[in-house]
């Protein structure tokens, strides 16, 4: 059982050159219009209790899709499949009478949600609470800043027991700490809620959803697991702008061109496993090997090689250099393969870059940096946070305890 099914879902706008074409087009029964695919054959199922995140570029069809989800808007076609009580936080302000206040507005949305008066006011205090707008509540919403919209209306999306909570990037405005307390909220209860985030964070994207669906132009692009799906979106942006280099053969430069470049340069890193396979995704515990690709112009050159991992929002969660390492100097002389094996990766579940510097004897000097396209580190494992830790579990209970009585 589903608690959102969404089978081939597709949204058309009529778009006119001129606003008196739309009316030609009626009498004449004459299509003076060309059509606008907002959304093509959509089609996806979220399980109870799921969060699934929907990213994209702007205008690839996100908000779109999040309205006929939230029932504010139509499809052209397809159907949608909802069981429970849906609550959405979507445009600013969306919902709200702007004459109307705080308290007031608190009453009106959870009536359209379904709540009777008697349930409202149960909730009430909660909501007001939630917000932090005790001393506002009896103002006009007209008279409220943008951050006090969007925590008035998470607070009573959230507060009211919806089964199915959709969240567009509404989230980005507002302070930093009601943007932890919203996240805080979501982390306590995405597994009793069905949750469809919309953010462009791919950190938070890849923290809070199981699954992931990426827009192109109102078609998907990809769907499934969130750190498949985020790992082939960020390598897109990055190859968009020009970031990674996707030619396999690189010319011979020029004695002036050699010249101009670093001592030495790092060209390439590449994933394997133990039997030497290319790796594009890192299954947890398994032996990694990390080949950086150097190459030094001109004579021979002492040096140190330094590698890291970092997470989306650029985090290093490891790293280390050579000279860290009790190693002596490497020698850089035209090209050569330098290898970073680990063991057992205990990294958890996530989207992960490596990147590679080159420094001179000292570490002191750097004369090159490369940062690898994304790579997905899959985990079975339930565990929260950044690494694995061997542990074990022992319970202790005084009444199986040894007496001396």
């Amino acid at each position: 059982m589903y608690a959102l099914e969404v089978q081939n879902i597709s949204k058309v706008y009529r778009l006119y050159t001129k606003p008196v074409d739309r009316l030609k087009e009626i009498v004449t029964r004459r299509p003076r219009h060309k059509s606008f695919f907002a959304l093509k054959d959509i089609s996806f199922s979220i399980p109870f209790g799921k969060t699934l995140g929907v990213i994209g570029d702007n205008g690839a069809g996100k908000s779109t899709l999040l309205k006929i989800l939230a029932g504010t808007l139509s499809p052209t076609s397809g159907e949608i499949i909802k069981r429970g009580r849906v609550a959405a936080l979507l445009e600013l302000g969306a919902g709200f009478h702007p004459e109307f206040t705080g308290r007031q507005n608190i009453y009106l949305n959870a009536a359209l949600l379904g709540l009777s008066r008697e349930e409202i006011s149960v909730r009430e205090e909660d909501i007001i609470d939630f917000a932090e707008l005790r001393q506002f509540i009896d103002q006009p919403v007209k008279t409220y800043s943008t951050g006090m919209y969007v925590r008035l209306a998470f607070s009573i999306a959230t507060t009211v027991d919806p089964d199915i909570l959709i969240i567009d990037e509404a989230l980005s405005v507002g302070d930093q700490h009601f943007q932890k307390k919203c996240i805080d909220r979501m982390m306590a209860f995405r597994n009793s809620k069905t949750i469809i985030f919309c953010s462009h964070s791919m950190y938070l994207i890849n923290e809070l959803c199981s699954q992931a669906i990426w827009l192109t132009d109102g078609v998907i692009q990809s769907y499934g697991m969130t750190s498949d799906v985020v790992g082939a979106y960020l390598n897109y942006l990055d190859s968009r702008e020009g970031k990674i280099d996707t030619k396999t053969e690189r010319y011979e430069l020029s004695p002036q061109e050699a010249a101009a470049l670093p001592e030495v340069i790092i060209q390439d890193i590449r994933v394997f496993d133990s039997n030497g396979n290319m790796l594009d995704r890192i299954e947890q515990f398994h032996e990694v090997v990390i080949q950086i690709k150097t190459k030094r112009h001109g004579p021979s050159l002492e040096g140190h090689l330094g590698i890291g991992i970092v997470r989306p929002d650029g985090q290093l969660i490891f790293g280390t250099t050579t000279k860290e390492s009790g190693l002596d100097p490497i020698l850089f002389e035209g090209e050569q393969i330098t290898e970073f094996i680990i063991p057992s990766l205990t990294i958890l579940h996530g989207i992960y870059q490596i990147k590679a510097v080159v420094a001179d004897r000292f570490t002191l000097k750097y004369f090159s940096e490369f940062v690898s396209e994304y790579i997905n580190i899959f985990c079975k494992r339930p565990e929260m946070g950044v690494f694995w830790i061997e542990h074990k579990w022992r319970i202790l209970n005084s009444k199986n305890a040894d007496s001396s009585d």
